[in-house]
Order: C-alpha cells, then sequence, then structure tokens
C-alpha cells in the first residue's frame, strides 16, 4: 500500500514538474530579410546567399540548441531598385532553400507574370510551398542555423537590373532549461 502511494505521488510529481517547464517556454517573433541582386543582359537571373539566422538574429544565437519549434507566419517579397526597361515583367522566379552546402533542396514559393514596376517598394505575399518553408524553418531552426537561399528566373525582356527584398516573418520557440 505504502508503495503504491508512493508510486502514485512520484508520477504526480513528475506530471507537475514536466508541466511546469512547458510554461517556462519563451515566443519571440522575428523578421528575416534576404536580398538579391539579379542584373543580366539576357532575360534570365540567378542569385543564391548563405543565410545565417544565428549571425542575423541575436535571439536566434542566444537560445540555439534550447529551439524547440520555428514556424514561418507569412512570406513577402518587393523589389527596392529597378533599373530595367519599362513594362517589364517576371516570368517566373523561383526562391529556393537548402542546406549551407546544397543539399536537400525545396521550393518555398514562385512569383509568375508580375509585373516589376509595380513592386518597387511595395510588398505583395508570396505564393509558399509548404515543403519549402518547412524546410527553412528546420534549418534555422538547428545548428548551425544555417540556410542556401537561391533566386532564379526569367523575365519578359533584357536586360535585367533590379534588387529584390524577401521578408519571412518567423515565430520562434525556445525553452530555456
Amino acid at each position: 500500500m505504502k508503495k503504491e502511494i508512493f508510486l502514485s505521488l512520484f508520477v504526480l510529481l513528475s506530471l507537475t514538474i514536466n508541466t511546469g517547464c512547458d510554461k517556462l517556454d519563451i515566443t519571440e517573433d522575428l523578421e528575416f530579410e534576404i536580398e538579391f541582386v539579379a542584373n543580366s543582359v539576357t532575360a534570365a537571373f540567378s542569385d543564391e546567399e548563405i543565410f545565417d539566422a544565428a549571425v542575423y538574429s541575436s535571439v536566434i544565437a542566444d537560445y540555439g540548441d534550447k529551439i524547440t519549434k520555428i514556424e514561418v507566419t507569412e512570406v513577402t517579397v518587393w523589389l527596392t531598385s529597378f533599373n530595367s526597361p519599362t513594362g517589364q515583367k517576371i516570368v517566373s522566379s523561383t526562391l529556393s532553400v537548402a542546406d549551407e552546402f546544397g543539399a536537400g533542396e525545396e521550393i518555398i514559393g514562385t512569383v509568375a507574370d508580375q509585373d516589376l514596376q509595380s513592386i518597387l517598394n511595395n510588398p505583395i505575399p508570396l505564393t509558399v510551398n509548404q515543403a519549402g518553408i518547412d524546410r527553412f524553418a528546420g534549418l534555422i531552426k538547428n545548428s548551425p542555423h544555417k540556410a542556401l537561399v537561391k533566386n532564379v528566373g526569367t523575365a519578359s525582356s533584357a536586360p535585367i537590373d533590379f534588387v529584390c527584398k524577401f521578408k519571412f516573418k518567423v515565430k520562434m520557440t525556445a525553452n530555456p532549461l
């Protein structure tokens, strides 16, 4: 009988401690911006960046391996510079992500049939692919918190000369214990 009471108290105490740790979770809303330069004499463009979330965000660096969840809640795109011919459009542009060495590439999202001048300093939502969003989230959640991000596409005419930014709104959850 004493053994059963002790065991019951032990289980109850364990559940209380486990529930209490969940209440220590810290949630932070973060924004990451990745900039790409499209400069080509042809109608095709390509640029890639190694994105290091720990360098970009002190919150990621501070919590490191204590991050329990990364959720990408929104991705937007816009141009910060446009020096291409008037009326130029994106025929198709693909934003993709892989690990820092290029392995496990997934498409984050696409832009198609988009007038470039209309998104100069005017963010629009990116049509996203969940597998790519999940891949990006996993790479920035886990050490070394790095991702190779690529922007590849074609425009309706040449030359191409613009700078675009992608903004990722992210919710990070970490448990400091």
